[in-house]
Parts: C-alpha cells; structure tokens; sequence
C-alpha cells in the first residue's frame, strides 16, 4: 500500500467512529486501480470490499485533476450497484510530487430519507420535486465488478458521438481510443475485450488503435 495512503487510516477510522452506520469510509490506493480498495468501515452500504477496483469517478479525477491543485469534491450524488442513492464527498491524497495517489471517500445512505422526501413530495410538490431531482443526478457509480465499470465508462463515451459504432470512420474510432486512453480504461483488466465488442472490432484492431494513439 502507498505510505501517503496508509496515513490516512487512522482518519478513516476516526470519522468511522463518528458518522456511525450510515455513512461508508472507503480509502483507496490509486497506484493500483484493480484493486484500489485498501480499506472501508460500514461496506454494507455499497457491497464493495478491500480489493475492489477504482470507479468511474476516480478514473476521470486522474486524468483530469492529478496534476491540478483541487483536493477534494463534496456533495454530488453517487449510486450503488443494486441502485441504492448514496450521498458522497471525496478528499484527493497527494504525493510530494502533487500527483494524486489515493483517496478517502465518504457516502452516506440517503434511502430511507429518499422515500420521506417521496412522501413529501405528495404535499409540497413545487419545492420537494426540485431536491429530488437534484439527488438523482449521479455523479458516481458504486460498484465491485471492474466489468460493469468498465462497460460504463466505454458507454459514457461511445455516447458522446452521434453516430453508431458500426457506421464510425477511422477518425471516429481514434477520437474514442484516445478518449478511453486518457480516462484510463485501458488499464483495468478486459477493457480490451469489452471496447472491441462495444465498437464492432477485433482486440488485434484495438491493440494497433492504441499503439497509434501513444506514438503520435
């Protein structure tokens, strides 16, 4: 495990103590994205366990942040894999280089409170819509299968271009492995399979895409 995370151990376990069952602590080391999870207090919120890999929304602070100066994201929405609305904050660890190598994430079960804010709703329809809707924008996605990560992100950004796969143009094609190479899907396990499947193209055509994107 990465020093600079192991330090924060004890943290984890100090706010444990305080947020009590509700609330998931979840330390991960980023140097090793398949299994981030180093460790986590109340893993019955999300399901996930110590060896479980980075998610979705670690995998774009990384690239879009590593060398940045933001330490932390609070407040956005995240979702379980059995589709459980959690409330999440997350502090970046650094190291002395600034780049980031860890993180302590902190999500919180709102289910209970999600169905009073239903309850609600029926009685202050104009106000209450507006906070539901705000709780439903998912920011991150919980979950312990780095397949269902993986496929996630794939479709996130085979999403963003309005043409379908088997009708994309060279050009096309490399904007989309040089999007999934920049966010880091490549380097989880069987990224290769499930971007070859998605995209209508053997893993030997992925492979040349890729080798072409680093050369250049």
């Amino acid at each position: 495990m990465n020093q600079n995370v192991k330090n924060f151990i004890p943290i984890a376990n100090f706010l444990g103590e305080i947020l009590g069952s509700n609330t998931e602590i979840i330390l991960h080391d980023l140097t090793n994205y398949k299994q981030s999870t180093v460790h986590i207090i109340n893993s019955h919120i999300s399901g996930r366990k110590i060896g479980d890999p980075i998610t979705d929304l670690m995998l774009d602070f990384i690239t879009t942040e590593s060398k940045g100066e933001k330490h932390y994201i609070c407040n956005y929405n995240s979702k379980t894999a059995d589709g459980k609305l959690l409330y999440s904050s997350t502090f970046f660890i650094r190291n002395e280089k600034n780049k980031i190598v860890g993180a302590l994430g902190l999500n919180s079960d709102y289910h209970e409170f999600k169905k009073s804010l239903s309850f609600l709703s029926s009685l202050l329809p104009n106000y209450v819509d507006e906070k539901v809707n705000t709780l439903n924008h998912i920011k991150e996605n919980l979950s312990s299968d780095p397949q269902e990560l993986t496929i996630n992100k794939i479709d996130a950004i085979i999403n963003q271009f309005d043409v379908i796969p088997s009708r994309m143009t060279v050009d096309e094609k490399t904007e989309v492995m040089a999007a999934l190479n920049d966010c880091g899907v490549f380097n989880i396990r069987g990224s290769i399979q499930e971007v070859a499947n998605k995209l209508h193209m053997s893993e030997p055509s992925i492979y040349r895409y890729i080798k072409k994107i680093k050369t250049n």
